[in-house]
This record gives structure tokens, C-alpha cells and sequence, in this order.
């Protein structure tokens, strides 16, 4: 046999093992960037919430009225804090990433504290639509995220001088 045969039987031996060494560790290194892909995506959508939750809570703050101590808030500023969310929101909401976004206000504000915190808590489940990893590190299609933010009360409390009129 002579040595030129040897090298091709060699070279043709070593195009296989490369090939199965490349099929062995290509699932790896996929998985793991896909699982980098979706905490990232988790990790954005926390974010987000979490601008969310502040701009809400910065809407509640001057718009709530939940204890009549607010003599500027006018009806339907009950809706303002959902809305504010929604619009933060909006871009990932129309490209269905997050769904059902849910606010919640808690105002402890009185006639006796006028400034106390008012807390927003934002729900909303996000989608986990990462191939091989969305599921794994959702454990499921979707996720359930939650952010709160805490501001204090500044609601309108301004009194009219005898007189005056508007």
C-alpha cells in the first residue's frame, strides 16, 4: 500500500470524527444561546414592567382620589394609572409580548397625611417563544411578572382665597 493511500484513508477518517465532533457540539452551544436569548428577553421585559409600574405610580400620585382628599381629581382619573402602564407598554403589547397587564393602586394618602405613598403594582404575563429554551426557563408559554413602585401623594390641595373667582 503505498503512502498516498494511507493519507486519504487518514484525511477521510478525520472529515468524519470532525463531523460528528461538530453534530456533538453544536446542540450545546444552540442551547445555550438560546437560553442566553430568552433571559435576555425576561430580563428586558422586567425592565420594562418596571418603567411601567413608575409611570403609573407618577399618574397615580397626582391623579388618585381614592379617599375624596383630592378636590382637583375630576371622574374617571381612576382609569389614568392603567392607561399610563398601557401606553409605556405599548410597543410590546402590540407585538403581543406582554397580555394582560393589570394595575394595582393602593393609596395610603388621608386627610390627615395628604402625602402619604401611593404604590402601583403592574401584572402582566410575558411570552416565552424561544426555541428549545423559552419553555425550559419559563416553565411554560408564558411568565407572570410583577414590578411595584412607591411615590408619595401630591394630589391638588390648593384652597381658593375668599373672592376669587375662575
Amino acid at each position: 500500500m503505498s503512502t498516498r493511500s494511507l493519507l486519504r484513508r487518514r484525511r477521510a477518517r478525520g472529515r468524519g470524527a470532525a463531523l460528528a465532533e461538530f453534530v456533538i457540539a453544536v446542540v450545546p452551544l444552540l442551547a445555550t444561546s438560546f437560553a442566553f436569548l430568552q433571559l435576555t428577553k425576561v430580563q428586558t421585559a422586567k425592565l420594562l414592567l418596571g418603567h411601567a409600574a413608575v409611570c403609573a405610580a407618577r399618574t397615580a400620585a397626582v391623579s388618585s382620589n381614592v379617599h375624596a382628599n383630592n378636590p382637583g381629581a375630576r371622574p374617571g382619573d381612576a382609569a389614568l394609572p392603567q392607561r399610563a402602564a398601557d401606553m409605556a407598554l405599548a410597543p410590546w403589547i402590540a407585538a403581543r409580548s406582554f397580555d394582560d397587564v393589570v394595575v394595582d393602586v393602593a393609596d395610603a394618602s388621608s386627610d390627615a397625611d395628604p402625602s402619604g405613598p401611593v404604590t402601583v403594582t403592574v401584572t402582566a404575563s410575558v411570552a416565552c417563544a424561544v426555541p428549545m429554551m423559552g419553555r425550559v426557563l419559563c416553565r411554560g408559554p408564558r411568565k407572570l411578572l410583577r414590578a411595584t413602585a412607591t411615590m408619595p401623594h401630591q394630589g391638588a390641595r390648593y384652597e381658593e382665597p375668599e373672592g376669587a373667582s375662575r
